[in-house]
């Protein structure tokens, strides 16, 4: 009877290990996967924020070319006799990648430009606590216009990031740090 019992005994103890393990390892991943999660939504909103800058140029642009034809409209109606439709400096949405020339796109993707967007997307993780300065961030990368050509009515930005993370009971396991990595592609398009 009494090797029963600590037969019993030892099992119990042998399964509440196990049992906190089970549950040390669960409570890392439901924090990880967490951590995870703020790590793509600052990289969306970084991508955004950045976007903005380019967004805010391509409009610019695109009302100073309308303005310009507004002010210049042509004197003789076409070939049919029908004149042309007398236009505005406010750009209608459907409107506003038929506007954009080759030349405006050269100035959307140029150094200066690429300097303003990066400057935005660093500056929207730096708010969201990712920045160059949070010691844990390992690497940002920035890369905009991500796959561009000319003619090519798309801009893009595309970000990524590493971070270490302290694994709380990973001591267990050995390993006591690791690293999330997260990327984000956002997009200027007419589609």
């Amino acid at each position: 009877m009494k090797t029963e019992r600590g037969q019993v005994i030892i099992i119990v103890a042998v399964l509440l290990v196990v049992l906190l393990l089970f549950l040390a390892v669960l409570i890392d991943g439901a924090r990880l996967f967490v951590e995870q999660q703020e790590i793509n939504r600052a990289l969306d909103a970084a991508g955004k924020a950045g976007l903005i800058v380019a967004g805010d140029r391509m409009i610019t642009q695109v009302v100073s070319a309308q303005t310009a034809a507004a002010l210049n409209p042509p004197s003789a109606a076409p070939s049919g006799g029908i004149p042309y439709p007398t236009p505005t400096p406010t750009p209608a949405p459907d409107d506003l990648y038929a506007w954009l020339t080759d030349e405006h796109r050269q100035t959307l993707v140029a150094p200066p430009l690429q300097t303003l967007v990066a400057t935005h997307a660093l500056g929207s993780l730096e708010e969201n606590g990712l920045g160059l300065n949070n010691p844990n961030v390992i690497v940002i990368t920035v890369s905009y216009p991500d796959g561009y050509h000319p003619g090519d009515q798309t801009l893009q930005i595309l970000l990524g990031l590493d971070r270490r993370v302290v694994i709380m009971f990973g001591k267990v396991l050995n390993l006591k740090q690791g690293v999330l990595s997260g990327s984000s592609k956002q997009i200027i398009s007419p589609h």
